[in-house]
């Protein structure tokens, strides 16, 4: 399938081609492909006969579930935009993004319709709401159970009416509608076409088959687990799945993802930077505490053999004669058995993305056999815009352009690109398009880099975060945080500071996923995160990342000043986006006084 069809022939595709070969897995539940289409065409016939119009909105306000992605397709089968909410959203955040989607009916789980019912006299575009696992839903509200029920009657009679609608659907057509997860000021509505996702993955599916490790086709597994409202979950679950007629299993609570994936053993996997630590953190805290001293000295040989072997792979050298004679004993005495154990003994792809990985934790993956595929891009470029190479990966590097994208860096060092995955602009927001992608088509991603003689790209900064400290000097905070951060499995989010300041310093958070285990661990006791900060041993583990940080950075890098707070940083909470990158405007704003204090 090239650019220039449609998602809705991959359906036509897997229901005919491989009608039998399990599409979505969520729970109990499991549907084939053929029967995927099925009910996706019986939810387009249901929208159809509530009076949805081609080109016209469908709001999904639900879980990582297998109804999200079928009403996904059964919206655009009926000629409709699909437009996924994030399960975080406040009251009024949902109103905004509801209304400048201009969603005419929105089906939305049932914890969730409360909030609908709130906001509903501040949508005047919204002409009906659908309900999931409510039996008896008030007045006004339609069952989507029932509304599908009776459309599967009477699909096979109406199937061209459907057929019709699916049919106003092109290349060009909109995909659907991903709302920035706001770091800064209201969401921006992003257009996303059906020729532009299919750019990029039949760019991934060149890359893999140029690293010798082509995508399999209609036998493979993957997981859906985070927010279908961010693309690059869209792309690696629910998109590529379309492509490869791959199974999806559905992870209805993300915190239940580790556990699951033994279970599912993903071929492909898509990990935000925070699951990849967390999994490499996870593995060094069992090495360290091993009840025999020989399983622990096993255990932290076979870390720091398996960081020595994918250093050496990343800089493309041999490794050294220690790490030569250990690796290939060590592969089959731990690394196989760590990859069963954490379910990714068949992946074939495995990415990350959103924010920078460490070294270490690239390294490490890479050493007992997952090499992560570093993406770059934002929502804007359709998820990505540079991959790394399968097979040549370089070390601080994101890799190379997608085929077909251009690549440039401005007089300025800023990141520009052009292609044809690139976005046609905002919905409603004619001046940020004209803001963001310029006359010859060239968007301005924000971010600033650099490219070396073979094309690799390498991210050296955010523009507009850009710490200017008092001496002129510019510090990208994001290195700074990701250097202490990543030093310890005990911290999670760090918020860096230093604009006109003479030195800089750090507020310093545990993490939300771990902080409990890393204190039981070492017969800490603590209640709340709040009693944790107190103890002297937690107080000395994030000093002592303070100062491994600070050593892997410039001496105007480092921090100088910083705080460990009592607070745990989440998304729910407000600090973390719900792909878990700090929104800096709201922990700046939050916790100016912490700062103040730090200088004074």
């Amino acid at each position: 399938m090239t650019g220039s069809g449609t998602l809705l022939q991959l359906i036509d595709r897997n229901a005919t081609e491989y009608g039998d070969v399990p599409a979505t897995v969520d729970g109990d539940s499991r549907l084939t492909w053929a029967q995927y289409r099925a009910r996706a065409r019986a939810i387009a016939l249901a929208l159809l006969d509530l009076g949805v119009r081609p080109g016209e909105v469908v709001g999904l306000h639900m879980i990582n579930r297998a109804e999200h992605v079928q009403a996904d397709i059964g919206a655009l089968l009926a000629g409709a935009t699909p437009t996924s909410y994030y399960q975080t959203l406040a009251a009024d955040q949902l109103a905004y993004v509801a209304r400048d989607s201009a969603a005419v009916v929105a089906i939305v789980d049932a914890d969730q319709l409360p909030l609908w019912l709130e906001i509903r006299d501040q949508l005047p575009d919204l002409r009906h709401l659908v309900v999931l696992d409510q039996q008896d839903p008030p007045e006004g509200v339609r069952r989507f159970d029932q509304l599908i029920e009776a459309a599967e009657s009477g699909v096979e009679q109406r199937g061209a009416e459907v057929d019709a609608a699916s049919a106003t659907v092109g290349p060009d057509s909109v995909l659907t509608i991903v709302y920035t997860s706001g770091t800064t000021g209201h969401p921006k509505g992003t257009i996303i076409t059906h020729g532009g996702v299919l750019h990029v993955m039949n760019g991934f599916s060149a890359r893999s088959e140029e690293g010798g490790s082509p995508l399999p086709l209609a036998d493979a597994s993957a997981m859906s687990y985070l927010p279908l409202a961010h693309i690059a979950e869209r792309m690696f679950s629910h998109y590529l799945a379309l492509r490869q007629a791959s199974t999806v299993t559905y992870i209805r609570d993300y915190r239940q993802m580790a556990s699951q994936l033994p279970v599912v053993r993903p071929h492909v996997f898509l990990g935000v930077p925070r699951i990849w630590e967390k999994i490499y953190g996870t593995i060094r805290e069992r090495a360290s505490t091993e009840s025999s001293p020989v399983k622990r000295t096993l255990a932290a040989t076979a870390i720091d053999v398996a960081k020595a072997y994918g250093q050496a792979r990343m800089e493309q050298r041999s490794p050294d004669l220690r790490t030569r004679l250990l690796h290939p004993v060590l592969e089959k005495l731990a690394y196989q058995k760590i990859r069963a154990a954490l379910g990714m003994d068949r992946v074939v792809m495995s990415a990350s993305g959103a924010a920078p990985l460490s070294n270490e934790v690239l390294t490490f993956f890479l050493g007992i056999g997952i090499p992560i595929t570093e993406a770059y891009g934002m929502t804007e470029t359709s998820a990505v815009l540079t991959a790394t190479p399968v097979g040549a990966p370089r070390l601080g590097s994101v890799g190379k352009p997608m085929p077909g994208v251009d690549l440039r860096i401005a007089a300025d060092g800023e990141i520009i690109a052009r292609g044809p995955n690139i976005t046609p602009g905002y919905l409603n927001r004619p001046e940020a398009t004209a803001e963001a992608i310029d006359a010859d088509g060239w968007l301005h991603t924000g971010d600033l880099g650099s490219i070396d003689a073979d094309g690799y790209l390498f991210i050296t900064g955010r523009k507009k975060e850009l710490i200017i400290n008092a001496a002129g000097k510019n510090i990208s905070p994001a290195n700074v945080e990701l250097a202490v951060s990543s030093a310890s499995d005990l911290l999670g989010p760090v918020y860096v500071y230093g604009d006109n300041r003479p030195y800089l310093v750090a507020l310093l958070t545990l993490d939300p996923m771990s902080w409990q285990d890393w204190c039981k661990t070492r017969g800490i006791t603590a209640e709340t995160a709040a009693e944790a900060v107190e103890n002297p041993d937690v107080i000395a583990e994030a000093n002592r990342a303070v100062e491994a940080g600070n050593a892997r950075l410039a001496r105007v890098e480092q921090v100088k000043r910083w705080t460990l707070l009592p607070d745990v940083w989440d998304s729910t909470t407000g600090e973390l986006t719900p792909t878990l990158k700090l929104k800096r405007p709201v922990v700046t704003e939050r916790y100016q006084a912490d700062v103040d204090k730090l200088y004074s």
